[in-house]
């Protein structure tokens, strides 16, 4: 008897813990009409991708076909209004290189910048 209500707790716990990170880390959806590099070097081909952030570990991630093709450091910046728009701002200052800088999520009050 103990041990089935010591099973349950845990069970629940794991489930606590498993929705709490859901909810943490949020989803959208980008379309690159071209290679990108991100400030670190790693490059993203053109492309759907699936963006995942995770405000506490202040990291994205980017997936395609659910497996995750670059991970990279980034900071969210709350804005006063949702976007209208998704929006994603490039870096093209680099000769032959356009690196992605910013990401803005329509309906969000985030702004995902990717530091270098």
């Amino acid at each position: 008897m103990f041990g089935k209500a010591i099973r349950v707790v845990m069970l629940l716990g794991v489930a606590i813990f498993f929705f709490a990170s859901l909810a943490l880390a949020r989803t959208n959806t980008i379309k690159l009409d071209k290679d990108v590099v991100l400030p670190d070097g790693q490059t993203l081909k053109a492309g759907n991708y699936t963006v995942v952030v995770d405000e506490k570990l202040d990291q994205v991630q980017f997936l395609q076909n659910d497996k995750v093709v670059v991970k990279h450091a980034c900071k969210c910046i709350l804005q006063e209004k949702k976007h209208q728009s998704d929006t994603i701002l490039f870096d093209e200052k680099a000769p032959g290189k356009t690196v992605l800088k910013e990401m803005r999520f329509r309906g969000e009050t985030r702004t995902v910048t990717l530091p270098s």
